[in-house]
């Protein structure tokens, strides 16, 4: 028996959109952080995640197009957004490359599952990519020295600076992805906190 599927409003869409092209911006991250990685292991285990990454993306077109939404045209709408953020920040050390990654594609999970969650949508959007736990596994066991700690937590801190504000602004320029300025307040908070957490998971300070 065919099944029906209700097709997307405009402001679904939009947050549909913002998915696929932050899928596809991490894609492209973890495929450069494992062309600049030290060692062959750890190459292929950015593959592998970059790979999974657009895995997810084609089930998001799947979805997208059962719901007739155009998830191009709505991916399009972000264009170029983490441009200003990554010119910013521009690691000199394939360790802070992976502290960089870790810090964004965390805030970035965050700040998706909680806008499919106030829109109910996507409910599997919250995508492990396994990425914070290889950094976990291989990068905190050089982060261990009080000096190394301090500086690679200075680091951390200007990149989550950087996608704050990114998200901050997100909201602000594209308005039917919140209700209320009081919501984002609200969805900033959260996942501000999140950030501290995951932040002491790697023996930084936030």
């Amino acid at each position: 028996m065919e099944q029906n599927y209700q097709p997307v409003n405009a402001r679904e869409s939009e947050v549909i959109g913002l998915v696929a092209y932050a899928a596809l911006a991490a894609m492209t991250r973890l495929a450069k952080d494992g062309d600049q990685a030290p060692t062959i292991e750890a190459h292929v285990a950015h593959a592998r995640m970059s790979a999974a990454t657009f895995a997810h993306f084609q089930e998001l077109e799947v979805w997208a197009a059962h719901r007739q939404c155009d998830l191009l045209k709505a991916a399009e709408a972000y264009s170029g957004i983490f441009d200003d953020l990554d010119a910013r920040t521009r690691p000199t050390t394939w360790r802070e490359r992976s502290v960089k990654t870790y810090v964004t594609l965390g805030i970035l999970t965050d700040f998706l599952a909680e806008l499919t969650a106030h829109h109910d949508v996507l409910p599997e959007a919250t995508w492990d990519l396994g990425q914070g736990q290889w950094v976990r596994e291989h990068v905190a066991s050089y982060l261990s020295t009080e000096e190394e700690s301090a500086r690679m937590s200075l680091w951390a801190r200007r990149v989550a600076g950087e996608v704050l504000a990114l998200m901050r602004s997100t909201m602000f320029t594209h308005p039917t992805l919140v209700d209320t300025p009081e919501k984002a307040d609200e969805i900033a908070e959260k996942v501000t906190r999140q950030h501290s957490d995951r932040m002491a998971g790697l023996g930084l300070h936030a």
